[in-house]
């Protein structure tokens, strides 16, 4: 090649690669434009911060329902409360034991066997202290049900309080509850980015980090881990700084970008980020796909939890349950012939050795008896949250197999 032609095609390559450059710089800035202006949105208020770690939102007769309180490992705890939103416009009155169980009504002064964990259908938002299933249920079987729901939590956050509160007592019986969202909050690392502004417990947390198709599930720690880290929320240059990688954020950032047009050019990074294969998707409408990619992510997420789950109940002589909970909409579509969306993780859960109850099935077989239609029928058992009735109905579809799991039986039951 003659040395005019080489350093002309030197001089022509040169210029595509700063062509590549400027267009790569050119995405990267609109991207942390869009980013940042979306972490505005959702940054808290310095007063918010300090509601969030004192957990006093004003006098305790005027919180605006349940309240929540900052934990360096788990995120938050419920803190004591008057909230509105109870059955017919009535108050709720929120209170806790010291070691942060919700208020034992029935048999406070007997050991309890069983210990519950989960997000608010485990601490019965929207109910009081003796309205909760675990009330209703100890009151039947004659013997108290410790509850450890927290409302917000994930299956990842209630498996760790459950490590939390099951290290300082040995054998027992352990009721894990996951409720329908509960999977996905396995993947927030700071839950505003999902849920924005809106949310009481809007703040970070211990969380998890997978790629489906390596088989990995890498366990990370809250990094707000003093109560003033959690102002550096306030800061939008350490939230880009943070938080621009999470996939969460990409997920997010994507579906707000593409909306109900959305192209696979968007979809596409989301899926390689939670190692989510083609096939996995390949079948789902384009619009539906980041829900698919997202809903995969978060199942495995959760049995790798229920799996840790269970090498801690088997090492440390523990029983363990596994309760599938659910709002209106999901028992609703259910109800209505729609195909679950947890399809696979109920699969894998079939042939496993301890109690797994289905709230969607035990709903289906009561609505057989009913001749109305499927709102009718749900409407007396939600608010939102269960109602008493529908936590009454709770306690009752889960005693049998509470009793037979029991050893030695329940007294009443001897």
């Amino acid at each position: 090649m003659k040395r005019r032609e080489f350093l002309a095609n030197m001089i022509g390559s040169s210029l595509a690669v700063l062509s590549l450059e400027e267009t790569l710089i050119g995405q990267e800035t609109s991207f942390e434009k869009s980013v940042r202006e979306y972490l505005r949105t959702i940054m808290p208020s310095r007063q918010r911060v300090e509601d969030f770690i004192t957990g006093e939102y004003g006098p305790r007769d005027k919180r605006p329902g349940e309240i929540f309180q900052y934990d360096s490992e788990l995120g938050w705890i419920p803190h004591e409360a008057i909230g509105s939103t109870g059955v017919d416009g009535s108050k709720v009155f929120y209170s806790y034991e010291s070691d942060g169980a919700r208020k034992v009504i029935n048999f406070p002064d007997k050991p309890s066997r069983i210990r519950t964990y989960g997000n608010s259908f485990t601490h019965c938002s929207q109910a009081n202290n003796n309205e909760t299933w675990e009330e209703y249920l100890a009151a039947h079987i004659q013997e108290p049900v410790r509850n450890y729901g927290v409302g917000g939590h994930s299956v990842y956050q209630a498996y760790r309080r459950m490590l939390k509160v099951e290290k300082q007592t040995s054998g027992g019986y352990i009721i894990l509850n996951i409720w329908d969202d509960d999977h996905y909050r396995n993947l927030d690392a700071w839950r505003s980015i999902r849920f924005g502004y809106g949310s009481r417990c809007g703040f970070t947390l211990p969380h998890l980090r997978v790629d489906v198709a390596r088989g990995r599930c890498e366990q990370i720690e809250n990094i707000s881990k003093r109560p003033k880290d959690l102002y550096k929320l306030c800061d939008e240059d350490y939230l880009w700084r943070t938080f621009k990688d999470d996939p969460i954020l990409k997920m997010v950032m994507a579906a707000r970008k593409g909306g109900r047009n959305i192209s696979s050019k968007l979809i596409n990074p989301v899926a390689v980020t939670f190692g989510i294969p083609d096939e996995k998707i390949a079948d789902t409408e384009t619009a539906k796909k980041i829900k698919k990619i997202h809903t995969e992510a978060a199942l495995f997420a959760t049995q790798n939890v229920v799996t840790w789950a269970e090498e801690f109940a088997r090492d440390t002589n523990k029983k363990l349950m596994i309760m599938l909970s659910f709002g209106r909409g999901n028992v609703a579509k259910y109800l209505s012939g729609e195909p679950r969306f947890d399809e696979g993780f109920v699969y894998w859960l079939k042939d496993k050795p301890y109690p797994v109850i289905d709230m969607r099935e035990v709903f289906a077989a009561d609505y057989k008896k009913y001749k109305v239609d499927v709102d009718q029928y749900l409407a007396p058992f939600y608010n939102g949250h269960h109602t008493p009735r529908g936590n009454f109905f709770t306690a009752w579809a889960i005693k049998d197999r509470v009793i037979q799991w029991l050893n030695p039986k329940p007294l009443p039951y001897r």
